[in-house]
């Protein structure tokens, strides 16, 4: 991912090169390249270092400018700090990947506030009680409606996103003026567009707060926690992308380190820092008298929230309880829509499942019939099918979501538009190579919350299968990726040619070197009875016929489960209208329902 401090590293390594381009009438000089000014005459004015710990800082000592080579860039194109950015991504080569399909809904823009600038109990309450002063009220453009504050949440462009009003009282809770609003930060209206840093706060009064010690901020717009909480950073990924630093002042609690944690781990922890505040949040401080350089400080002490690294077994305390003995409430991974396995079977957070079998027993078809499962559940998934293409994919899945062989097209619209909540299809058949494809991955873990990614299959990400230790090194990646960014990946490997009657193939029939399955949390092999199903077809009798149907016709084995309790073969019943699997012959419980009836799933 290309964001502000990895177009910093790059241009710093062609320090040379870019000077060259940005300033064409200077020259170098020792281990400079010197200029006239920022237009690029010739001089010596200005110089810019090209090598050593320096590189790419620059100073005009005729205008007093300084700074490094983004800043370079910006002052002599005469761009935006955005713009700018644009311009140094496009000549050093990066491109922005896209998945094909973006959930964005469409939204609703809310009327304009009918509100004044506040003079009257706005005012008193936010001056007053609050220790706001007047001129941050006008710059951030607070208005006042009777009793009511009034919140303008605008883009950098003006263009009014949200608004939220609440009483002008202590205790009081903001609400949105309009239902299906887009979800933006507050604040833009006060941040210059060249900055390069900025804080983050859990509420509107602090980010007005953090301004009156000098500190333009932002909040966001739900409050501090995580998940769902802080879905605004879909919408604000790309405008944050120009932040060399995000300092996160979220409140001194359970929910608002929750926040900072997932707000830094979606917008890159090598560019967060985590406020440390004396008092529970801005305004507080504020109200308490705490000083403007104690305010500073708490900036200067703010900690990247890196993971630590070595502990002590007593700090792993509350996570061994937690996988003991969860709560109903907590999360502990994803499961199939299989009873005999869904409490028994968890797609845990920073593990890889490898799913292997011979062509044609359903490996593909079994993880298609989990995906509307898996989103029922809460998760956002991203496929990368490099055999199948988007449309056939989705034309699978979506008999699977109605358990029928033809939904009708009305029902295959609405059944794609649920589907949006958590599938992103990344549309590319063919060969691809790891790389481009962990730079899709990133940009939807980061921008969409993507917590599940399927690569479909291992042979598609251009290593030959006799390439060994090209496969070794592959899966060493897909596992370092998964566990770094604390998400599962479910990753499709065909198995050795069977030998007869072989049943389910196990880890050693894995095709490739054996570090592939070594590195897997778990494994699950398919296989398909087709013996079975051949007796069934043939035989004349009903009664014998009935029992025949009686035997699973699909065995999944859980081969192995790193950080499960269960490993073991489990037997599944498919149906081949709907392509969906169940537990059980009986049909009386093979209803699964996801999209509301009222969709219309049936001729």
């Amino acid at each position: 991912m290309a964001d502000i401090v990895e177009i910093k590293r790059r241009l710093n390594s062609q320090a040379l090169a870019v000077a060259r381009h940005l300033l064409p009438g200077g020259k170098k000089v020792a281990q400079e390249w010197r200029a006239g000014s920022v237009a690029g005459d010739k001089g010596g004015s200005l110089g810019v270092h090209l090598s050593g710990p320096k590189a790419g800082v620059w100073a005009d000592f005729q205008s007093g400018e300084t700074g490094d080579l983004i800043d370079l860039w910006s002052v002599a194109r005469g761009l935006t700090l955005s713009a700018a950015l644009d311009e140094a991504r496009s000549w050093l080569g990066i491109s922005r990947p896209a998945p094909v399909r973006d959930p964005r809904p469409n939204y609703t823009r809310p009327p304009k506030p009918n509100c004044t600038a506040p003079k009257a109990k706005v005012r008193d309450y936010l001056v007053e009680a609050r220790n706001i002063p007047g001129h941050i009220l006008d710059q951030y453009r607070i208005g006042e409606h009777g009793d009511d504050i009034v919140f303008p949440f605008l883009l950098p462009d003006g263009v009014l996103a949200l608004a939220k009003v609440r009483k002008a009282e202590d205790g009081a809770k903001p609400k949105p003026t309009a239902a299906n609003c887009e979800a933006v930060l507050f604040g833009w209206q006060a941040v210059h567009e060249n900055a390069r840093e900025i804080i983050i706060t859990e509420g509107e009064i602090d980010a007005l707060s953090w301004a009156a010690y000098g500190h333009p901020a932002m909040s966001v717009p739900f409050g501090g926690g995580k998940g769902e909480k802080q879905k605004w950073i879909v919408n604000e990924y790309d405008r944050l992308e120009r932040f060399e630093r995000i300092y996160i002042s979220t409140d001194m609690d359970q929910p608002g380190d929750e926040a900072a944690e997932e707000i830094a781990g979606r917008l890159g922890r090598h560019r967060c820092y985590r406020v440390q505040l004396p008092k529970k949040d801005a305004n507080e401080c504020l109200v308490a008298g705490v000083s403007a350089g104690e305010m500073q400080a708490a900036l200067g002490s703010a900690e990247s929230l890196d993971p630590e690294g070595l502990r002590q077994p007593s700090d792993f305390a509350d996570r061994v309880i937690h996988l003991l003995w969860p709560a109903p409430e907590d999360h502990i991974g994803y499961t199939v829509p299989y009873g005999r396995l869904s409490d028994k079977l968890h797609f845990r957070p920073g593990e890889v499942t490898l799913w292997s079998g011979d062509s044609g027993d359903g490996k593909s078809q079994i993880i298609s019939d989990c995906v509307p499962h898996w989103v029922k559940q809460g998760s956002r998934i991203c496929l990368s099918s490099l055999e199948m293409s988007g449309e056939q994919s989705l034309r699978r899945m979506v008999k699977q979501l109605y358990g029928i062989d033809r939904p009708t097209a009305k029902a295959i619209q609405n059944g794609l538009g649920w589907l949006d909540q958590g599938l992103m299809v990344y549309d590319r058949m063919g060969k691809t190579g790891i790389d481009p494809l962990f730079e899709v991955f990133s940009y939807a873990r980061a921008k969409y919350g993507c917590d599940q990614f399927i690569i479909d299959s291992l042979m598609r990400l251009g290593v030959a299968q006799d390439d060994y230790t090209g496969l070794e090194k592959l899966v060493f990646r897909v596992v370092d990726w998964t566990i770094q960014n604390k998400v599962h990946t479910h990753m499709v490997a065909h198995a050795r040619k069977p030998s007869n009657d072989r049943g389910a193939p196990a880890t050693a029939d894995i095709k490739g070197p054996m570090e592939i399955g070594a590195n897997a949390f778990n494994i699950l092999s398919v296989w398909r009875n087709r013996k079975l199903e051949d007796q069934i077809k043939a035989e004349k009798d009903d009664l014998t016929r009935h029992e025949l149907m009686q035997k699973p016709t699909v065995i999944v084995n859980v081969a192995k489960q790193r950080n499960g309790d269960f490993e073991g073969k489990v037997g599944l019943w498919f149906d081949q209208q709907s392509y969906r699997y169940h537990a059980t012959p009986d049909r009386a419980f093979w209803d699964r329902q996801f999209v509301p009836r009222e969709y219309g799933g049936s001729q």
